[in-house]
């Protein structure tokens, strides 16, 4: 017999997974008498039992927060962004003697994820790859059960009182690289960026695409894998070969701009002088034959570390203080450029 859960006792209340929570933990309101009743029979009908008892659900810390990354990779904690913000948010906690359960989650397994099905957490953070759509869905589901949400490098999309975003300017960061690329007027650009839809990496396409427009300058976008070195150099080289060597690659992140250099340089490209690359997040320094990259700073760790106090003072208080938070993306000059 499957486990009774929130959703389970919600869908027979006819009624959110957040009014369950509340009623099961005591909270009356803003609930009418009614649902509370409702939501009590469907508890008795169901034998669903919290794991704690109200008054200890209504009081307890249990000084962990948990983190959700929604990413079809299985190595998604091999992304350098994803393991310098979750080191920040991390280590942050520890000093304040909480501690972080991460929990990597397929787009089509959210809804049976283990923090969704147990209260375990005083709050939680999102970090969401998928359509605009599929991400605000799973905003709202996180939402809906009554806990603090962080969302790490997303926009505001839902209505909803106890959510907070914190992102980097990742449109600045590109924006910066694009004018930095566009003051040797190429006649022809590739943007390589991964294939996974991440609302960050959409962000610095849309600026680079738009700076590129206004200067009236050709570009084409290629999307790869970026979890496969030999796959993002088989992409860049089936290109190349299609459309002829660009004067410029810009690679949506540092991984994607390496292998472009090391590729290129071992074809004899000479860099920057036929053909410039940049890249995104300057976590530690690249060079290639004395070439060093060109790139944008991220504050991936800082964010993090926002992210963690962010959450600690919302325990505190109640509330969060802003609905968002934006750290800013510096340009690093490097000679690749």
């Amino acid at each position: 017999m499957a486990k009774v859960n929130l959703h389970t006792v919600a869908a027979h209340a006819g009624v959110s997974t957040a009014t369950v929570s509340k009623v099961v933990n005591g909270v009356r309101q803003g609930i009418s008498a009614e649902t509370v009743t409702r939501v009590q029979e469907a508890v008795r009908v169901l034998g669903y039992r919290p794991n704690r008892t109200a008054r200890e659900l209504r009081t307890l810390q249990r000084s962990i927060i948990g983190m959700t990354i929604v990413d079809p990779s299985p190595m998604f904690l091999a992304d350098p962004f994803t393991t310098h913000v979750a080191a920040g948010l991390s280590n942050r906690l520890s000093e304040k003697g909480f501690g972080l359960l991460v929990h990597g989650v397929k787009p089509k397994q959210i809804n049976d994820s283990f923090l969704v099905r147990e209260t375990v957490v005083d709050a939680i953070c999102l970090m969401l790859s998928g359509s605009a759509a599929s991400r605000r869905s799973t905003i709202q589901l996180f939402a809906d059960l009554g806990q603090p949400i962080l969302v790490f490098q997303d926009k505001p999309s839902i209505e909803a009182a106890d959510v907070c975003y914190v992102n980097q300017d990742d449109a600045g960061g590109a924006d910066a690289l694009a004018r930095h690329v566009l003051r040797r007027n190429p006649a022809s650009t590739l943007i390589v960026i991964p294939k996974i839809f991440w609302p960050a990496i959409e962000a610095r396409l849309d600026a680079i695409w738009q700076r590129f427009k206004q200067a009236g300058r050709p570009a084409r976008i290629l999307r790869c894998d970026e979890n496969n070195r030999e796959a993002i150099a088989r992409a860049i080289t089936d290109n190349i070969d299609r459309h002829g060597l660009p004067e410029a690659v810009m690679g949506g992140n540092d991984r994607i701009a390496a292998i472009a250099l090391r590729l290129l340089t071992a074809q004899g490209v000479k860099v920057p002088e036929q053909v410039a690359v940049t890249g995104f997040n300057a976590f530690e320094p690249y060079s290639q034959d004395h070439v060093t990259l060109t790139t944008a700073r991220s504050p991936a760790f800082e964010l993090g570390q926002l992210g963690a106090e962010l959450l600690l003072t919302r325990l505190r208080a109640g509330t969060f203080e802003s609905l968002e938070y934006t750290l800013p993306v510096s340009l690093v000059e490097g000679t690749s450029a």
